[in-house]
């Protein structure tokens, strides 16, 4: 059973500001909560098929994950699928335009292997819910304080 959390925010900033961003898996643990610290990043540019690895998670369950991204729309859409022998985890992020600013939303889905699946449905509800929809909150107000910061400097 997939366990699911969503965050949104508006970031007054262009598309292609925060997708820069996005793109540079090397600057993931400066704002994605989850990612501590990265392991393997490619030196070309993302596209559909870069892969990646990086190491965090959420506590408790931190380990080594691998990345894949799936889609990649530019300024529009981008799916990163990860797995790091427990969960296969969907990460995909969204953005609008929302007037002057630009609306990015984050959902995160996981789903764990088949022997794993009686643990997270007791502790999804009892404390890995709030700590991943407080990661996804936290992640985006981060790309936001950045970004806009970034966009303020020039």
């Amino acid at each position: 059973m997939a366990s699911r959390v969503t965050s949104t925010i508006d970031i007054a900033a262009p598309a292609e500001a925060i997708w820069a961003l996005l793109c540079d898996a090397n600057r993931y643990p400066e704002y994605a909560v989850p990612a501590e610290r990265m392991l393997s990043v490619p030196d070309e540019p993302m596209r559909e098929g870069y892969v990646y690895r990086e190491f965090g998670g959420l506590p408790p369950f931190k380990s080594e994950s691998e990345w894949r991204v799936a889609a990649f729309e530019p300024y529009r859409h981008q799916v990163h699928a990860g797995d790091d022998g427990k969960m296969a985890i969907h990460l995909e992020f969204l953005l609008e335009p929302a007037g002057v600013a630009t609306r990015v939303t984050s959902t995160l889905t996981l789903t764990p292997r088949a022997y794993l699946a009686p643990v997270n449905a007791l502790l999804w509800p009892l404390m890995m819910r709030k700590r991943g929809q407080s990661a996804m909150d936290g992640t985006l107000a981060n790309i936001k304080r950045i970004v806009e910061t970034e966009q303020a400097a020039h």
